[in-house]
């Protein structure tokens, strides 16, 4: 929206310093905005940011600017509204409906629900408002439908038709304001002004094309990119790689030279390069250092075996055996003489057995349990069959007991278990000894070759562990096996190997760093080569840093701060001042100027903000709603005065909340708001409406031109729309209603639902009446003062004639009214009929009082 309030030091005075600061680029930009009040073409927006790069030496070619302060005349405007016709689509309002509106006041006035508001919403839509929520919805039962309607209006006299499809805006008609109960709580909160004031609307159009400049300023910056997407490719930590890293616009076009040149020469030493490290493989190298430690590790346990057999398997122990034999060979001959000796001098038979020998053993260890130490004795029998024994057995068994109890036969019983427990030891003797590692190499089945010395260790010594182990060892065998000639091959064959894990070892220390070295020098002779390639690209990308070094140089130029300072210092000289004393006079109005409302400006990117407290506290917090309501109303019309364009003003229901001393003070605030611009009143207000009435008859507004308008529903819609010559709440009003549900039959709705809205009807007529007609006006509902000249027209005898009738006709309706039935009277269904019949008494009632 344009605005055009004058001032004594015009907006562009502010602009003009503001662009001074900037630049010549910023006066162009200035001098365009001005000119055409309205966002830049694409093609001026371009050449202010062609002449902006011009300016820090990236453009060139433009002409030189000599541009001069621009002037400034405020655009005057007015627009009326003449009709809203045509409208379909916008909630339940009926169709072939049409509003004409007065060149001054139109008051629509409507109960609750009888789509006054709808049309409200379609002009809101058009519009502004501190309340910027302009959802509308089509009839939700009938589902939804395309919406349109025919805005028939004059823009400095000139007439023209908006057709409105639901979503389309017209420039003229966006100057229409509006103010609804919404607007309350948005107004008194910190909010921007909603009427740009005094052609403030510059700065908010300068802080617009600023943002679009950052836009084009930042799509600049974008042409001239950096990254080259490659980097990560090269190698780490090679010169060519620490140079593209740090490209900047210092970087040096000598230094790229020296480090991207890439010849033939180069091309082979890279090559080599390649081939050497191919030979330095570390991999083998380590798996064959694992080999060689596992076949020490195999040798050292051989050689640990040698040692254990050489320990066990030698002469000494040899020499033992032979011993233990012969020990054993003589205790056992004595041992066997004795028994013979025995045996033959009585006659026994197999005394060499084995069996014979038990025998006796057991004999002996009987002869122990029973504890007979001196048996035999003169007196003894026989232990085993208690006869007398004679003197030759008596002897013999003293033969047989000495003989068993000789130390000879304990001894031969320890040689043998010495002898065994050595023979047990020489069996555990390893004789199958064998390489499992490569330590002598591997045959063509990739199996580990067995040295001769190791075979012939395991077949010698086995021969002679067998020869130990069998009892064949006698005293003229002899132990002939030289351990230590193995030990030495294989000691000497570890200590070889050890020589070999060495060289290895040193030599895989110096693969490691032989591979750094040559891996580096192969990685920068890639990267080298690589870039040779790239050297092109390298330069844009520094020459791209030298453009973005003076780009980011001034990447503050467009940013809007300095503008809303300058906004600043135009509000506090232009608006603030002449703001409060409007503000005070229209709370004055209202009769609020008690309340010490301490107001404040501030701006946020171009546009002018305000809030409002009292002692530092919120309205909302410590103000009633009508008080609210009274200071939004105060703002709001504080702020048309500062805009110059004459554009309709619509107010929707806005006396809720106020009593009703203040509602006079808004209809005549109102009406005299009227004459300056076209003002459409939607209420349900009885009071505001007949408030509007009342003043539009007295000579002070006479002159005005009006328009009165009741909205009712039909049924399933609503918005019918009827001029309204008298105040709202007639008895003409309620008994046209009746004759409509008498008189015609509508569709959707039972009888009984009918003839209670027609008693609802019926019982406000007769309340109407009473107060009209019966007592002449002299106490009214809506009404301040009570007119005692009227009582005396009472007509006392009629009263009392009628009043029994009409209070039955009255007590029938309430009880017939949804939630006005007496609980505990019976309730029955009205029917159409009872309805006429109570009507007709009603009318004759009345009609006894009007004649």
């Amino acid at each position: 929206m344009a605005s055009t309030t004058t001032n004594k030091k015009t907006i562009v005075d502010f602009l003009w310093e503001w662009a001074e600061n900037n630049g010549e680029w910023s006066k162009l930009l200035i001098s365009k905005i001005v000119q055409t009040e309205n966002d830049l073409i694409n093609t001026d927006r371009q050449l202010v940011f062609d002449y902006f790069l011009q300016s820090i030496k990236l453009h060139s070619g433009l002409t030189p600017l000599k541009t001069i302060k621009p002037s400034y005349t405020p655009t005057n405007k007015k627009i009326e509204l003449e009709t809203l016709s045509n409208i379909q689509g916008v909630n339940r309002l009926a169709k072939n409906q049409s509003i004409q509106f007065s060149e001054n006041l139109t008051v629509i006035f409507g109960e609750n629900g009888t789509g006054k508001t709808g049309y409200g919403r379609i002009l809101k839509t058009l519009g502004y408002s501190y309340d910027s929520h302009n959802n509308i919805l089509s009839d939700i039962y009938s589902g939804s439908q395309p919406q349109s309607a025919d805005i028939k209006f004059k823009t400095n006299s000139n007439s023209q038709v908006f057709n409105w499809n639901g979503s389309n805006k017209n420039t003229d008609l966006e100057n229409i304001s509006v103010f609804n109960n919404n607007c309350v709580q948005i107004t008194l909160s910190d909010r921007q002004l909603i009427v740009t004031p005094i052609g403030f609307h510059l700065f908010n159009l300068v802080t617009s094309e600023l943002n679009k400049l950052q836009d084009l300023f930042n799509i600049k910056i974008s042409n001239y990119p950096t990254l080259l997407p490659w980097v990560d490719s090269l190698n780490k930590d090679t010169i060519q790689k620490k140079y593209i890293s740090s490209l900047s616009k210092t970087s040096s076009d000598l230094t790229l030279t020296q480090i991207s040149t890439f010849s033939n020469l180069r091309e082979n030493e890279l090559k080599d390069s390649e081939n050497e490290l191919k030979d330095l493989n570390k991999t083998l190298l380590q798996k064959e250092i694992e080999n060689i430690n596992s076949s020490i590790l195999e040798l050292s346990t051989i050689k640990k075996s040698i040692n254990e057999a050489k320990t066990l398997l030698n002469k000494e122990n040899w020499e033992i055996l032979i011993n233990f034999n012969e020990q054993i060979k003589v205790l056992e001959s004595k041992t066997k003489k004795g028994i013979k000796e025995i045996a033959e001098s009585n006659g026994i038979d197999f005394y060499e057995t084995q069996q014979f020998q038990t025998f006796l053993k057991s004999a002996e260890e009987y002869i122990k349990i029973i504890d007979k130490p001196d048996y035999p004795t003169e007196q003894d029998n026989c232990v085993y069959c208690l006869q007398p024994l004679q003197s030759t057995a008596k002897e013999l068994l003293d033969n047989y007991r000495n003989l068993l109890n000789d130390k000879t036969e304990a001894n031969l019983e320890v040689i043998k278990e010495k002898k065994l427990l050595l023979i047990n030891q020489i069996k555990k003797i390893d004789t199958s000894l064998n390489f499992h590692q490569s330590t002598y190499g591997l045959n063509c089945d990739n199996e580990a070759i067995q040295p001769n010395e190791i075979t012939e260790y395991n077949k010698i010594l086995d021969k002679l562990k067998t020869t130990f182990t069998k009892e064949k060892v006698d005293k003229e065998s002899t132990f002939n096996f030289d351990y230590d000639k193995y030990l030495k091959i294989f000691n000497e064959k570890k200590e070889n190997i050890n020589e070999t894990l060495k060289i290895k070892k040193e030599l895989l220390l110096n693969l490691g760093q032989k591979e750094t070295q040559l891996k580096s020098k192969i990685n920068e002779l890639k990267d080298r080569k690589f870039i040779s390639k790239k050297t092109t690209e390298i330069k844009q990308v520094i020459s791209n840093h030298k453009v973005l070094s003076i780009l980011n140089s001034n990447i503050n130029k467009f940013n809007t701060n300095s503008i809303s300072r300058k906004t600043s210092e135009a509000r506090d000289e232009l608006v603030q001042s002449n703001f409060g004393v409007l503000f005070k006079d229209e709370l004055k109005s209202f009769r609020k100027s008690h309340l010490k409302i301490d107001l404040s400006f501030g701006t946020n990117r171009g546009n002018s903000k305000i809030s409002h407290k009292i002692n530092s506290y919120s309205l909302t917090d410590i103000l009633s709603e009508g008080e609210q309501k009274a200071i939004a109303l105060s703002e709001f019309l504080t702020e048309l005065q500062l805009d110059n364009i004459k554009a309709p003003v619509i107010f929707d229901d806005p006396v809720n909340s106020l009593d009703h001393n203040i509602i006079d003070d808004v209809a005549k605030r109102l009406i005299k708001l009227s004459k300056e611009r076209q003002v459409v009143i939607f209420t349900h207000s009885v009071l505001l409406f007949n408030s509007f009435l009342h003043f539009s008859k007295q000579s002070s507004f006479k002159s005005l031109k009006y328009k009165f308008y009741n909205t009712k529903n039909n049924f399933k819609e609503t918005g019918f729309v009827t001029e309204a010559e008298e105040e709202i709440n007639k008895v003409k009003s309620y008994t046209g209603k009746i004759n409509t549900i008498l008189n015609n039959t509508p569709k959707g709705k039972s009888e009984t639902d009918l003839a209670e809205d027609g008693y609802g009807y019926l019982r406000s007529a007769i309340e109407l009446f009473v107060e009209i007609d019966i007592f002449q006006g002299t106490v009214k509902r809506y009404q301040k003062n009570i007119a005692l000249t009227s009582f005396l027209k009472v007509d006392g005898i009629k009263l009392n004639q009628h009043k029994e009738k009409l209070n039955e006709i009255f007590e029938r309706c309430c009880g017939y009214i949804k939630g006005h039935s007496n609980p505990e009277q019976i309730h029955n269904d009205p029917t159409l009929i009872e309805l006429k019949s109570d009507f007709d008494n009603f009318i004759a009632i009345r009609s006894s009082f009007l004649n």
